[in-house]
C-alpha cells in the first residue's frame, strides 16, 4: 500500500494541479462577464502595460531570431538538397520548418523567458507584501485586475509576435534563395502561398489561444501560490518556466496530432 501511495502521489499532484489550472481559468472567465462599463477603463490600462512589455518591448529580439532562423534553416536545406533542385522546395521547407512549427514555438518558448516569469515573480511580490489581500478589501476584484489583463495581453502580444516571427523567417529565407539561386521576391512567395493550406492557419490561430493560456496561467498560478517568503520568489519562477515549457510543448504535439496525423 505505502508503494501504491507513493506511485499515486506525483498522479495526484498533477490531477490537483490540473484543477487549480481549470479554476482560474473558469473565474477569470466568470469574472470577464461581470466587467462593468466603469471597470473597462482600469482594466485596459493594465491590458496595454502588459502588451507594451511582453509584445513591443520583445518585437526587436523576436525579429532577429526569426531573420537568423530562417536564413539558416534555407543554407542548411540547400546544402543537403544540393542538385536536387532545392529551390522548387523553398515554399514547402518554408512552411513545414518555420510557419507550422517553429514559429509559434519559439515566440511561446521566448515569451516564456521573457514574460511568463515577470508575471511570476509580479504576482508572488504582490501576494507577499499583501496587496492582493489589499485590492480585495477595497473592492478590486483579483482576478478582473491581474489576471484577465495579463492574459489578454499576453494573447494580443503571442498573435502579433507570431506574425512578426513568420514575417522576418520568411525575409531571412528570400534572402537566402535570392543570394544561393537568384530566387525572384514573386516566385518565392508564390512557393509558400502554395504549400500553405487553411489547416496551417487554423492550426497556428489555436497554437496562439492555447499557448497564450498555458503561459498565463502558469505563471499566476505559481505567483499567486507564494505565501511565506521572498525565497519562494525564484522558485515559482523556475517552476513557471518548467511547467509553461512543458505544457507549450504537450499542446504542439497534441494539436499536430489532431490537425496533420
Amino acid at each position: 500500500m505505502a508503494f501504491l501511495a507513493r506511485l499515486g502521489a506525483p498522479v495526484r499532484g498533477f490531477l490537483e494541479f490540473l484543477g487549480d489550472q481549470a479554476h482560474l481559468v473558469l473565474r477569470t472567465l466568470r469574472h470577464a462577464l461581470l466587467l462593468r462599463t466603469n471597470q473597462f477603463g482600469v482594466v485596459g490600462g493594465q491590458l496595454r502595460l502588459q502588451v507594451r512589455f511582453t509584445g513591443l518591448d520583445a518585437l526587436w529580439l523576436i525579429a532577429g531570431t526569426a531573420l537568423l532562423l530562417g536564413a539558416v534553416t534555407l543554407i542548411q536545406a540547400f546544402s543537403q538538397l544540393s542538385g536536387l533542385g532545392a529551390e522548387n522546395y523553398i515554399g514547402t521547407l518554408m512552411v513545414l520548418i518555420i510557419l507550422r512549427e517553429l514559429g509559434p514555438l519559439l515566440t511561446a518558448v521566448l515569451v516564456i523567458g521573457r514574460s511568463a516569469t515577470a508575471i511570476a515573480a509580479e504576482l508572488g511580490a504582490m501576494q507577499l507584501n499583501g496587496e492582493v489581500d489589499a485590492l480585495a478589501a477595497h473592492g478590486v476584484n483579483p482576478y478582473q485586475y491581474l489576471l484577465l489583463p495579463r492574459w489578454l495581453g499576453v494573447l494580443v502580444s503571442v498573435f502579433v509576435l507570431v506574425v512578426c516571427f513568420d514575417a522576418a523567417a520568411l525575409a531571412g529565407g528570400f534572402l537566402v534563395a535570392k543570394l544561393k539561386y537568384g530566387v525572384t521576391f514573386g516566385f518565392f512567395m508564390e512557393s509558400v502561398r502554395q504549400a500553405l493550406s487553411n489547416r496551417d492557419f487554423a492550426a497556428t490561430l489555436l497554437k496562439v489561444f492555447l499557448f497564450s493560456g498555458a503561459i498565463t496561467f502558469h505563471a499566476c498560478h505559481f505567483g499567486l501560490g507564494i505565501h511565506r517568503s521572498q525565497t519562494e520568489i525564484p522558485q515559482a519562477v523556475t517552476k513557471t518556466v518548467v511547467s509553461a515549457l512543458v505544457a507549450v510543448f504537450s499542446l504542439d504535439g497534441l494539436i499536430a496530432a489532431l490537425l496533420y496525423f
